[in-house]
């Protein structure tokens, strides 16, 4: 049995760093110009400099090696990719394996989340999705993290938990995959506004005020799509969501404090250099303004980014102070 983390970005080079300590690992690369680089410094420059990959992790363009049925195959790629690996998978004809899903987004034009996907078009994968607090830079550096994974067969949960659980990451379970998913993906936006107030020079009084109407507004739009409350105020969802706030390794945190210094939104996308899953999850947040959801600060996150919109700092704190409760 091997453990097949697809995608080498800060996130997936990071849980292919945690698994190594006690299994067989192989960090799938998008092509081999990728994994040659990888190989050669044995370092992923770009998206965790200093931080050395072992000789024990196997890099490898992806499909480069089968999938066996007993393999773990963990995906750690931008959620708008999902639907064209989902095909690659298919066409190699591996549609019987385990797969842990620790991607964070959906399919933005049906709010569909990757369980769904998976679940629809390869209906013969134990599928599980892995989520909560945990910043990939400190998880490489092996600081302790919990997280949570989700599964409705409860023997591959604790499969999993004997397998990929360590010192490091430790996990609790939960059987809403669509949730875990949904609060991973709903997050971000919230992060984007203390980030536009930090790029502005707010302080610790304005982050509590984001992150109190934020979480309102997240328990909303959970509400609204069905999310029980233990996923909400759990690590899957107010954890997450705090972790995200306040650490400044959080992308969508940069971003939000690049767009409140002046830079436009691909110049911000740009200087982040990673995906940016609050922006996108911002696109389809919109679709649900016609169901007349209470939830102007999200309202306004979508309309920076969006609109170029001129006065930043006048817009959010307004609406800030248009909220009341």
């Amino acid at each position: 049995m091997k453990i097949v983390v697809i995608g080498a970005g800060n996130w997936g080079t990071s849980l292919a760093l945690l698994f190594c300590r006690s299994n067989k690992v192989h960090l799938w690369t998008i092509d081999s110009r990728e994994a040659e680089k990888l190989n050669s410094n044995r370092e992923n420059l770009y998206f965790l400099p200093n931080v050395s990959i072992p000789e024990t992790i196997t890099i490898e363009e992806k499909f480069s090696s089968p999938i066996e049925e007993d393999d773990i195959v963990v995906i750690a790629i931008p959620s708008r990719f999902i639907g064209s690996l989902i095909d690659e998978f298919i066409e190699n004809h591996y549609t019987s394996f385990t797969m842990v899903n620790a991607s964070k987004g959906v399919e933005h034009k049906s709010l569909r989340t990757v369980g769904e996907l998976v679940k629809h078009r390869m209906p013969k994968v134990r599928f599980a999705t892995l989520s909560g607090p945990t910043i990939a830079r400190e998880v490489a550096e092996g600081l302790p993290a919990k997280a949570i994974l989700a599964s409705r067969n409860v023997a591959l949960l604790f499969h999993l938990q004997n397998i990929i659980q360590n010192d490091v990451l430790k996990f609790d379970f939960s059987r809403d995959v669509k949730g875990v998913e949904l609060a991973a993906s709903l997050k971000g936006l919230i992060a984007i506004a203390v980030g536009l107030s930090d790029g502005l020079g707010f302080k610790s009084n304005f982050f509590g005020l984001i992150m109190t109407y934020g979480l309102r507004e997240y328990k909303i739009v959970m509400d609204f799509l069905g999310v029980p409350a233990a996923t909400v105020y759990g690590i899957a969802g107010l954890g997450d969501l705090i972790t995200t706030c306040m650490s400044p390794h959080s992308r969508n945190r940069q971003f939000g404090v690049l767009l409140a210094q002046g830079y436009s939104r691909d110049e911000a996308l740009n200087k982040v250099g990673m995906v940016v899953e609050g922006v996108s999850m911002a696109k389809t947040v919109q679709k649900l303004a016609k169901f007349n959801l209470s939830i102007p600060l999200i309202s306004c996150i979508t309309r920076i980014i969006f609109d170029d919109v001129e006065d930043i700092r006048h817009e959010l704190i307004e609406t800030v102070n248009s909220i009341s409760g």
